[in-house]
């Protein structure tokens, strides 16, 4: 029998993740008299059907209905995981035109590395948006995504700049302070930031700010073929947190 903490060790998943996917059905753990989590082996063997089926490109709704069932549909399970596969080469070939337009520029000549690597980016950057389409298409109705384009596009460029290079930095600190207290004049600090870099596109337009928290209170969700998170649902959990602290300072 395994504890929560230990369990997620183990499996390679996240606290949060075990919870979200026991609050929508897919685990069942048993309670200590001290009312902790308690996973036995049937459920080590159910999260790891359903990591399997996440891979897979199956959502935690299909995924329920499928463990449910006696027997898993084989058919279905091979016609997802090839869509999956297609989109994958579909990446890999917007990747090689990218390399392929590059060395069409060069024509024969010679080029600097940092123009070199600006031919790499763009390729790289078409592909990331592309990504981030599928979860902005999952978790946004088309008006926010129309409200979200016209906000950002807003945002001048330097400010936009500015952001990129500071964004690696702050995030490294935040890292720092999950498990503390979201309460320290440090952590306070920390959400200042986080704040002032969102509140650029909050001024540009007011109504995004509700709907910017569930893409990232979900990411456990986001699609298998999109991109990778910016940060770990722990950051996430302990910014929230720190959020809830300052919000109750004010009230």
């Amino acid at each position: 029998m395994l504890s929560i903490g230990e369990l997620a060790e183990r499996c390679g998943v996240t606290v949060r993740a075990l919870r979200y996917y026991e609050s929508k059905g897919l685990l069942n753990p048993a309670r200590s008299e001290a009312g902790q989590r308690v996973y036995k082996y049937p459920d080590i063997v159910r999260l790891q059907q359903v990591q399997l089926l996440k891979r897979a490109g199956f959502t935690l709704g299909q995924i329920k209905t499928m463990l449910g069932s006696e027997v898993i549909n084989a058919r279905r399970v091979l016609e997802v995981q090839r869509g999956l596969l297609e989109k994958q080469l579909k990446q890999a070939k917007l990747a090689l035109n990218s390399v392929d337009d590059a060395l069409a520029k060069l024509n024969g000549s010679e080029i600097d590395l940092f123009t070199l690597c600006n031919m790499i980016k763009m390729g790289e950057t078409a592909m990331a948006q592309e990504k981030w389409q599928k979860v902005w298409d999952k978790f946004y109705t088309k008006e926010e995504k129309e409200r979200w384009a016209a906000a950002k596009g807003a945002v001048p460029e330097d400010v936009v700049k500015e952001h990129e290079n500071a964004w690696p930095e702050l995030l490294a600190r935040t890292e720092k302070l999950v498990g503390g207290d979201p309460a320290s004049d440090e952590a306070q600090s920390i959400l200042k930031e986080w704040n002032a870099m969102t509140q650029v596109v909050y001024d540009i337009d007011p109504a995004l700010t509700r709907s910017a928290a569930k893409l990232y209170d979900n990411m456990d969700d986001w699609p298998e073929d999109g991109p990778e998170k910016p940060f770990s649902n722990e950051v996430w959990a302990f910014v929230q947190a720190a959020q809830k602290v300052a919000d109750n300072k004010k009230s």
